[in-house]
């Protein structure tokens, strides 16, 4: 990672990428680091007013502050070199404040139960955040570097923010005979993201459960049942995530504008001005969602086997975003809106176990699947088109959010009359991934995208297991997805050369590609340039993300009470263990490394531990 004189730092030569050196970035890194403060508690006090009736009043405060004093050094690594230091003082002030008041009254009276809760909270979120720096120091040295002591250009910077949420609620529990369940709640919430028109939102929600098996028909008709509970609820909640500036206009300055000559050559810098970076929405309101849920929960043989079954319809209105705009709005052409809505629609089952299969060996196994749906139901004229698509009717609508749309590949052009009897695809060849002319009409171009994949897998399921046999212990857990469309784009390393810079590593399924030598592979041919664009998005980059994984186990000891007696222990266990230990089995057809990480992503890291446990 040096010179060969071991003084100066190896790096790239021309022709080559900018890479950095990982070992020099370490290293000239290494004294950057931050400190961060944190204070936070509470203070409450309460009142009981009456038999049944409390007040309780609570203040709590989290305070953050995170500061840090960063240099970047001269270096010279191959030709990559930075001959100008700089020091980076950054410092960041954070302030929450909840305020929350309630009264709470509790009833019980023979066979019934009433709970009832009301109050407010009053939510203060304050940031604030500055940087300065200064280039130019003689010395890198940790106790002279400073901004005084620099020389060079100096740079600053810095925002804040505040945010405020007030809020009223009321909820109420009603049980009787512990058999029949009842709750409702209520909110009124209002945020200062929202303009005054709509800066408050109603969000009502109730459930109801019926302990059937608590019934006379039930407990007389069999005694399978140890618990057996219908469970209905419906809700709506709020969504107020967005930019505390998102209903005003913004006006930046800009201190660049450049002036340039007729002939187009740069005659000076044009007085500085302002421009209209974002369009007020006075009328932007709450994002809502409303779910309705219907379960039942079981269990029988004295508890041995129990679990649950939910089936659920969650829809959400008036979803806050940022769309994107044609450049013909000019300026001020961003503006948060209430601009989509959605479905989804899912089924959750989870099955257990847990007993005694005889006096030394123990199990507690639990196994889930869910199933889950989703589709954009709405989208305003104004931004339809804009999301998903070709913006010529092909659009999200009716469809999985973040559906991929390109091109349909069909295998390899492996014969020169294949070639020739193929639509017209710029750059098409023999070696190459050919393109179906969806549309017919003898050209390959965007008109022949479609919809080819969904991101959202066919189901998900997972496997605890428990196992305690004598003095062992013995816990692990799988996770898996069953179908569901990936993006690998990473393929794009493996499978071509022309698709990134040439001077780049490349995979070692290049070794494979098409050739006349090779011609049944079904990688294309290497070439220097990417003349049929095989980078496009196409379901030659979208695989089977199918996967089972081993997510942590862990096995233990502990020790006999004859022996911690000898030791004047309480208790004593060693255990072993890990986290994302491996994957079981993924889709064949799936060309990268894990299939979690399709794309750019790091892979989940192993984690092995190992420890003690006493108690004396």
């Amino acid at each position: 990672m040096h010179t060969v004189d071991g003084i100066g730092w190896g790096g790239p030569v021309d022709g080559m990428n900018d890479r950095q050196n990982p070992v020099r970035v370490l290293e000239d890194n290494k004294q950057n680091g931050y400190h961060y403060l944190r204070l936070f508690g509470n203070f409450f006090a309460d009142v009981k007013i009456l038999q049944n009736l409390t007040f309780r009043s609570n203040v709590g405060i989290d305070y953050g502050s995170n500061t840090s004093r960063n240099w970047q050094k001269k270096y010279q690594s191959g030709y990559l070199v930075n001959d100008v230091n700089r020091v980076i003082n950054r410092q960041s002030n954070s302030v929450k404040t909840t305020w929350s008041n309630t009264l709470n009254y509790n009833l019980v009276m023979d066979k019934h139960r009433l709970d009832v809760l009301g109050g407010t909270e009053y939510y203060v979120e304050d940031f604030s955040e500055f940087m300065a720096s200064r280039e130019g120091y003689i010395l890198e040295d940790p106790d002279y570097m400073y901004l005084d002591a620099g020389t060079g250009l100096k740079d600053n910077e810095g925002f804040g923010a505040k945010h405020v949420l007030l809020s009223y609620f009321a909820k109420a529990n009603y049980s009787y005979l512990d058999r029949y369940l009842l709750s409702a709640t209520l909110r009124y919430d209002g945020s200062s993201r929202f303009g005054e028109n709509n800066r408050f939102g109603t969000f009502p929600a109730f459930s109801a459960g019926w302990r059937i098996s608590e019934e006379a028909f039930i407990k007389n008709a069999t005694s399978l049942f140890d618990d057996l509970k219908l469970r209905f609820g419906w809700g709506m909640t709020g969504n107020q995530e967005i930019n505390n500036n998102a209903i005003y206009n913004i006006y930046l300055a800009n201190y660049d504008f450049t002036s340039y000559d007729i002939n187009g050559n740069k005659s000076g810098v044009l007085p500085s001005g302002v421009f209209l970076s974002q369009n007020a929405n006075p009328d932007l309101r709450w994002e809502a969602t409303s779910m309705s849920n219907a379960g039942i929960d079981f269990s029988f043989l004295n508890q041995k086997l129990y679990g649950s079954v939910d089936a659920y319809l969650k829809k959400t209105s008036d979803i806050l975003l940022l769309p994107p705009y044609i450049g013909t709005l000019g300026e001020g052409g961003n503006k948060w809106v209430n601009g989509a809505s959605m479905e989804n629609k899912g089924l959750e089952i989870v099955l257990g176990h847990r007993g005694n299969i005889n006096e030394d060996l123990k199990l507690d196994i639990t196994a889930n699947l869910d199933i889950v749906r989703n589709k954009v139901t709405h989208l305003p004229d104004e931004v339809v088109n804009a999301y998903g698509g070709d913006g010529r009717g092909q659009n999200i609508l009716g469809r999985t959010l973040d559906s991929y749309f390109g091109y349909v590949a069909d295998g390899i052009f492996r014969t020169q009359q294949e070639v020739d009897e193929h639509a017209n695809q710029p750059g098409k060849g023999m070696g190459r991934i050919r393109f179906v002319d969806l549309n017919g009409d003898g050209v390959i171009n965007d008109f022949d995208r479609t919809w080819i994949g969904v991101p959202i897998p066919k189901f998900t399921y997972g496997f605890n297991a428990a196992v305690n046999y004598k003095n062992f212990d013995l816990s692990f857990f799988l996770q898996g997805i069953g179908p569901v469309d990936v993006n690998n784009e990473f393929k794009i390393y493996t499978d071509f050369w022309s698709a990134i810079e040439s001077s780049s590593n490349k995979g070692a399924r290049l070794l494979d590609a098409w050739s006349p030598s090779n011609p049944n592979s079904d990688i294309p041919a290497a070439s220097l340039t990417d003349d049929n664009w095989e980078a496009r998005l196409s379901t030659y980059h979208i695989e089977n993300g199918t996967y089972l994984k081993l997510r942590n186990a862990q096995i233990g000891y502990t020790f006999s009470k004859e022996l911690l007696n000898k030791l004047k222990m309480q208790s004593l266990r060693i255990y072993v263990g890990g986290d994302n230990l491996g994957i079981l089995y993924k889709s064949g057809s799936y060309t990268g490394l894990d299939p979690e990480n399709p794309g750019f992503g790091y892979p989940n890291p192993l984690v092995v531990t190992a420890g003690v446990n006493v108690r004396f």
